[in-house]
């Protein structure tokens, strides 16, 4: 399998972090409007949390 460069890492794990703060802003906002989400405030954080590293560990390591 091909490796990540750490140009397309950091691209992957940007997205990857403002889309779950947008999904972690639309559960807090359901709930103040009274409706209920499946997901609970911060399980996006955590799975988000272990994809990033995934991603980390799929990325060619920097040359020093």
């Amino acid at each position: 399998m091909k490796k990540f460069n750490q140009m397309e890492s950091n691209l992957i794990c940007d997205a990857l972090y403002f889309y779950v703060v947008q999904l972690e802003k639309d559960i807090i906002d359901m709930q103040e409007a009274g409706k209920r989400s499946i997901f609970a405030p911060g399980f996006y954080t955590n799975v988000s949390q272990e994809l990033a590293e995934k991603v980390k560990s799929m990325t060619k390591k920097q040359k020093v």
